[in-house]
């Protein structure tokens, strides 16, 4: 018990680690003197509290009467101004200016960064803006006009229970799969809480609001909880199994994971067929879908069914047949030689011509397939490079243990060459999903598109023309930035922190 007391820090001395890691090292003579240190370091924190309350109480006064949000802009305010106080005084009353010029110098202007941020940013978000046009029309932006239209419009049969279906199924995969992964269970409950109160209080805020909260609320509490009970036994399950297991499990997950991607095209838009013999009612038409959602099955299809196009043209083009080397070479340097742009123009005007005597794909579909095409044919180049470094030595031994050329490619070579190309797999992933935005120069209604549009629909929020956008930047990049801690997450279980985790593969 002694000895964990005495291995714990002090107060005062993570206090110094948090000087040192804003302003770095101080004097020596300083440092070497603990009661000097010690009073230094309180007059520097005492000080910039007193700095930050002050800043505090006078955007009050300036905002007080906008609550709650003029509170919060005054309180990160106040923030800003306590960790820009503290960088200066720690340079000057501790000497970090003199010893750790450089690190003294830029934890003074992060701090002002920080501050000059906040003043601009924040004051903009919760102040100026108007977000009027956005609350009226929260359902469009991520669901689109035709759903929007079924929840507002009385006597409509709505339609939003296909979306919640599927989003009952993603949900419960995403938790399985983190469930499987190293995040520790308090870790995975504080995000996983604070991202359900975030949609909570997005569907209940009541400012211009045209639909019903309970059942949405209630759906998302329900759909919540079904997804931390996936994550709950998933964690079971892998605390109690052997390694193969849990690496079976995650097989399973990803097959899942493809599974939800066809499940939710199938529950929106379901085959003729199906709907002939009366098992499902008749869907919204691809044409009709819109809002955030479509971006997520675009960027979905140039991901999971671009990365199936990749290995069969990658291997395809590495293939001693012609055969198969010939089109797989030809299909991706003609896809590749385009901007996406030029293809997305191809599958609205052209590509109908081509496979109508086939399928009768509507404006969506052929952008989710040229979607599909255009992330396979990068995905194939992307894993060629990974293909092409793979050691002849691991090929050999396959071969001498009496494998055949299929689990050779299955077993040894595309593991080895995914695992080497994964940081830019998922960087392509990213720019598949921002390149979404581009399908609205083809008319459809997208999540960007929409947010553009909306100033128009009605004239009480005809000049309020950049929140929408803002907000729509600022959801691209939040999915764009989960992508890549996600790919951070595969590597450490990959072993790509070390240059010995190949086996983990």
């Amino acid at each position: 018990m002694m000895s964990s007391e005495r291995n714990t820090p002090s107060f005062i001395q993570r206090v110094n680690q948090w000087e040192q890691f804003v302003s770095g090292k101080p004097l020596k003579r300083i440092s070497k003197h603990e009661v000097l240190n010690k009073t230094t370091s309180i007059a520097c924190l005492s000080l910039s509290i007193l700095a930050g309350i002050v800043a505090v109480n006078d955007e009050i006064v300036i905002y007080g009467g906008i609550a709650p949000t003029g509170l919060l802009f005054s309180i990160a305010a106040g923030f800003a101004m306590f960790l820009l106080s503290w960088c200066i005084l720690i340079s000057v009353l501790k000497g970090t200016i003199f010893k750790s010029t450089f690190n003294a110098l830029l934890g003074i202007i992060a701090a002002s960064s920080i501050m000059f941020l906040c003043h601009w940013l924040l004051e903009f978000i919760l102040i100026e803006a108007r977000w009027g046009v956005v609350w009226a029309s929260r359902v469009q932006l991520f669901a689109g006009h035709e759903m929007n239209f079924f929840m507002a419009v009385e006597g409509q049969t709505n339609q939003m229970w296909r979306l919640w279906s599927s989003l009952f199924v993603l949900t419960s995969t995403i938790c399985i799969a983190y469930g499987t992964s190293g995040i520790s269970a308090r870790r995975f409950g504080l995000y996983y809480t604070t991202l359900t109160l975030i949609l909570i209080s997005f569907a209940w805020y009541p400012e211009n609001q045209n639909y019903e909260p309970f059942w949405p609320i209630v759906k998302i509490c329900g759909c919540s909880v079904l997804g931390l009970v996936a994550f709950m036994v998933s964690r079971w399950y892998c605390e109690r199994s052997e390694e193969f297991q849990i690496n079976k499990l995650k097989k399973l997950t990803a097959i899942l994971g493809i599974f939800t991607f066809f499940f939710s095209l199938f529950v929106m838009n379901p085959p003729d067929s199906v709907v002939e013999r009366g098992l499902m009612e008749e869907g919204i038409e691809p044409a009709l879908w819109g809002g955030l959602f479509v971006n997520l099955v675009l960027a979905t299809a140039g991901g999971v069914l671009g990365l199936g196009i990749g290995v069969v043209l990658a291997f395809g083009r590495q293939s001693n047949l012609p055969i198969f080397k010939w089109p797989s070479t030809m299909l991706i340097e003609i896809v590749r030689a385009g901007p996406m742009v030029a293809w997305l123009y191809f599958a609205k005007y052209l590509l109908e011509d081509v496979i109508v005597p086939f399928s009768d794909a509507d404006s969506i579909m052929r952008t989710l397939f040229m979607f599909a095409f255009f992330g396979g044919c990068y995905t194939a180049e992307i894993l060629r490079g990974g293909i092409q470094s793979i050691n002849s030595g691991q090929i050999e031994a396959a071969t001498a243990l009496g494998m055949n050329p299929n689990q050779i490619k299955t077993t040894v070579i595309l593991p080895n060459a995914v695992r080497t190309t994964l940081p830019s797999l998922v960087s392509l992933l990213i720019g598949l999903w921002k390149d979404t935005t581009l399908i609205f120069i083809i008319g459809i209604f997208d999540f960007f598109k929409i947010a553009k549009d909306l100033p128009t629909t009605d004239l009480e929020f005809a000049l309020d023309i950049m929140e929408p956008l803002y907000l729509a930047a600022f959801v691209f990049w939040i999915i764009a930035f989960y992508l890549s801690r996600i790919s951070l997450g595969i590597e450490k279980n990959l072993g790509l922190k070390s240059t010995t985790g190949g086996e983990m593969t």
